[in-house]
């Protein structure tokens, strides 16, 4: 565990954050400039998923608008958080009134999108930008609201995608979401891979946020699994 993070804070390609959930203090980083927005990808599908009003749809991924060029498939929520499959959820971002996901955002203490269109609100592009640490806290925020039926669903496709989605590098045990977006360094990379963990999966008392530049989520689930060992 001391050689691992050792060679996270020595890589100038990775950082980290840990915050305990419930003081949402910063137990340890490496991330500089974690209070500064940067787009975090698929990091805020939980959000404009609590922003669509009345049962979650079952959705038929086909690839065409979706990472996975195969096609998921049909999909209920949970699994396609999950996978974090793009097709389902920007069907579900065409239902979603934008007033309505702005009150969400601000429950959890983020920023709304920068533009108004289904590509934004599921963190296509870069027009919803939030800071690292805003964004780990908003995640503690939904691990402390677990007895809410909305966001207890989401945890439970947390906890899937850690067992066996896009975060299964991470291991059963726990709750994650990966996410993958344009990159913000001075040095262009193809992408940033992030991964966001909140552990142990009963009752979350840290979250830990990882983000890898040049990297895919499922590769920064990778590392994070690594650290959390």
């Amino acid at each position: 565990m001391i050689a691992l993070l050792a060679l996270a804070i020595g890589a100038p390609q990775t950082n980290f954050l840990k915050v305990d959930v419930r003081t949402r203090q910063v137990i340890a980083q490496n991330w500089p400039d974690a209070e500064t927005p940067v787009p975090v990808g698929s990091l805020v599908k939980p959000f404009v998923a609590l922003a669509y009003a009345g049962d979650w749809p079952e959705f038929f991924c086909t690839g065409k608008r979706c990472w996975l060029a195969r096609g998921h498939g049909r999909l209920q929520f949970r699994q396609a958080l999950a996978q974090s499959c793009n097709e389902y959820f920007l069907n579900l971002a065409r239902g979603v009134n934008a007033d309505t996901l702005a009150v969400v955002a601000r429950k959890f203490g983020i920023p709304p999108p920068g533009n108004d269109s289904p590509e934004a609100r599921i963190g296509l592009g870069t027009a919803w930008k939030v800071s690292p640490l805003a964004l780990a806290r908003a995640y503690a925020e939904l691990a402390e609201r677990a007895s809410e039926p909305r966001v207890a669903e989401i945890l439970a496709a947390l906890r899937l995608a850690a067992q066996s989605g896009t975060a299964h590098a991470i291991g059963a045990g726990k709750m994650a979401k990966t996410g993958t977006a344009e990159c913000v360094a001075a040095k262009k990379d193809a992408g940033d891979g992030f991964a966001m963990v909140l552990t142990p999966a009963e009752a979350p008392r840290i979250v830990l946020l990882v983000r890898v530049h040049g990297a895919t989520g499922a590769e920064a689930a990778k590392l994070a699994g690594q650290l959390l060992k």
